[in-house]
């Protein structure tokens, strides 16, 4: 008489039959515990990268700030909206610390155009370094969604589809424009943060050739380091009845905590910009944190 199979025999015997029916389950098994190490060792990895970035990038704010605490008091501090030149006591100063590693902020408030610029450290720094700076920032850390806000800016210009206009620092994602180019309008987009130029979106000043009807921007503005150049490059780049609108909350004094926002248009500061660089002030636009001023060329 056959003995009956016990319970261990049973599961022997059906391990057998699986592994004959599915033979490929023990080599993915072990590509499973392949993978899982793989994963480990790159969140390892990972997490090395984020300790010796910030540990690096405090030693170098640091380093940086010590030495402008000597220097700033025997410098003479030179307004990037109005050119007003004084020592560092002839301007209020305002005083934060950066949320992204870069150390303390100090900035001036101009007494002949009322803007708020600086820190100083930042705006003495080499665009290639500033250009890096922005991408290990944009590599963490992304901003929140302000596609109807860019669109809102757009349409302030009073736009038409026969014509042709730049959207100057659309973002890496190109989210405004890819929706205002499906509304049927002619935009290029320009952004020096992303790797390499699309056909939509170029990475280098350099790749712009034509000239456009309208320019904008959406809290982009905040970030400019040297207005008075940049706003004289947006006069050669718009056609004759050419307008601009840029947008940005910080015409007021907010967002103070990031090394990135390195100019605040209070007061008279966005009319003097405009003067100095062939513009005019045409329309402004206060809701909120919402605020857009609309500038047409004077000449």
């Amino acid at each position: 008489m056959m003995e009956a199979p016990t319970r261990s025999r049973i599961g022997k015997l059906l391990e057998t039959a699986m592994g004959r029916l599915f033979p490929l389950r023990r080599p993915i098994r072990k590509s499973l515990r392949n993978f899982e190490v793989l994963a480990g060792r790159i969140a390892a990895l990972e997490n090395h990268l984020s300790i010796v970035e910030s540990h690096y990038g405090t030693a170098f704010w640091l380093a940086l700030d010590a030495a402008y605490d000597i220097s700033l008091p025997h410098r003479d501090i030179k307004c990037i909206v109005c050119e007003h030149a004084d020592k560092r006591a002839g301007y209020e100063i305002l005083t934060d610390n950066c949320i992204f590693g870069g150390g303390k902020l100090e900035r001036y408030r101009c007494p002949s155009c009322d803007c708020i610029f600086g820190a100083q450290k930042y705006l003495d720094l080499d665009e290639s370094f500033v250009n890096v700076d922005y991408q290990l920032l944009y590599a963490r850390y992304s901003e929140g969604d302000t596609t109807s806000n860019e669109i809102r800016t757009f349409h302030s210009m009073l736009p038409m589809e026969d014509r042709t206009y730049l959207d100057w620092g659309c973002g890496a994602d190109g989210k405004a424009l890819a929706r205002i180019r499906e509304e049927g309008f002619s935009v290029l987009g320009f952004e020096p943060s992303i790797p390499a130029s699309t056909a939509r979106i170029l990475k280098r000043r350099d790749e712009i050739s034509t000239r456009f009807d309208g320019i904008f921007s959406n809290n982009v503005i905040e970030h400019f380091r040297s207005p008075i150049a940049l706003f004289n490059d947006f006069h050669g780049l718009l056609k004759e009845e050419g307008v601009m609108a840029h947008s940005s909350a910080c015409y007021e004094y907010v967002y103070p905590f990031t090394r990135f926002h390195t100019l605040f248009l209070l007061g008279r500061s966005p009319h003097i910009l405009g003067e100095r660089t062939g513009f005019k002030v045409k329309n402004i636009v206060r809701d909120g944190e919402y605020i857009s001023y609309l500038f047409s060329k004077t000449g």
